[in-house]
């Protein structure tokens, strides 16, 4: 009798304990986000953040390179972070019908006045999934900018073409010209659905 009440009240809480995983925020994913992801915040510097935005402090924290990360907004499902004066990451929970959400974590290189964007989907147990299953990205890889609206879920990549010959009789290489593609999450096939 004693090995049955044992199992029940282990099953109770593990049930519990699974909800309470599938209903996390993105403040715990990112609290729990590996430090490889981005090296300059520790463990520490993550807790620190969040524990100014509960404490109305200033979100920022001297990372481990000493110089300050700042998180711009940090909700429930997005948060848009300031690492250094040449980097950012923004971050989204994207939920699935039926499946755990997925974290969308865009991360964006300053060099001048020239940026470097590139886009990757995790687990909200930050093990990584595969890009293609959620967004066929444009044919050009040079990414200059990615961004998502935390409101609509609408995602932006700009992309440059590289230099090319001009055929109006020209000498001159045309130069590169942006070209945007937007994205629309759709949680019924848990992908972003390219708008024409």
């Amino acid at each position: 009798m004693k090995t049955i009440l044992y199992i029940s009240v282990l099953a109770i809480s593990l049930w519990g304990h699974g909800d309470f995983l599938h209903a996390q925020s993105l403040k715990d994913i990112f609290f729990k986000m590996p430090q490889e992801l981005c090296p300059a915040l520790s463990e520490y510097n993550r807790l620190e953040l969040i524990d100014n935005q509960k404490n109305n402090k200033p979100m920022q924290t001297r990372n481990v390179f000493k110089t300050f990360s700042k998180m711009e907004t940090l909700t429930d499902d997005y948060a848009h972070l300031v690492v250094s004066k040449n980097s950012e990451k923004t971050i989204k929970l994207l939920n699935r019908n039926e499946e755990s959400p997925i974290v969308m974590v865009i991360s964006t290189v300053f060099a001048d006045s020239i940026t470097d964007a590139s886009v990757s989907f995790y687990t909200t147990e930050w093990q990584p999934l595969d890009a293609n299953c959620f967004v066929n990205t444009p044919t050009s890889k040079d990414f200059r900018r990615i961004s998502i609206n935390p409101d609509t879920n609408e995602l932006t990549i700009t992309t440059h073409y590289p230099l090319s010959l001009s055929f109006n009789n020209s000498d001159q290489p045309q130069k590169p010209h942006p070209l945007t593609n937007t994205y629309r999450w759709s949680a019924d096939e848990a992908r972003f659905i390219h708008q024409e």
